[in-house]
């Protein structure tokens, strides 16, 4: 094929790392040297397609190629700005046990009324400033203070 060709351009058509269509005129070229080699053998031509359609799919399957990356660029974007990574600090001591007061008695308390330092800990943990977050079994509402109190938009039910 070189010596046909004239080049080494063939190693880019074929290979797994530069892969890249030959243009017409090679493509051209290409067909000869194969239906040569077939009449040799009495074979019949391997090439028999014409380069523009080959061509024409090539760039559909790039433009489709592009659009995907651009899809998942953007998934991946949304991803990483949802995603929210768990790490122990010294200024983030959480752990798997946690421990908070509990909301002491007053007149008018929800019998399952959750202390603020632990909705705010459970929120801080969870989101990220500027999120909504929702509560649907509000009771007093003090998740919804909480969220607020800690940047985040809140809907309570």
């Amino acid at each position: 094929i070189e010596q046909y060709m004239g080049s080494y351009m063939h190693r880019h058509w074929f290979s797994y790392s530069q892969w890249q269509l030959p243009n017409k005129t090679q493509y051209e070229r290409l067909q000869e040297f194969f239906s040569k080699k077939a009449a040799e053998k009495k074979l019949a031509a391997s090439l028999s397609k014409n380069h523009h359609p080959l061509s024409f799919t090539h760039d559909e399957l790039q433009r489709d190629y592009g659009e995907l990356m651009k899809s998942y660029d953007e998934l991946k974007r949304q991803y990483e700005n949802l995603r929210r990574p768990f790490s122990v600090t010294k200024d983030v001591p959480y752990t798997d046990v946690w421990n908070f007061p509990p909301v002491l008695y007053y007149p008018g308390k929800h019998p399952c009324e959750k202390p603020a330092a632990l909705l705010e800990h459970i929120i801080n943990a969870s989101s990220k400033p500027k999120h909504t977050v929702a509560d649907f079994f509000m009771g007093s509402g003090s998740t919804v203070k909480a969220a607020i109190q800690s940047g985040r938009q809140a809907i309570g039910v």
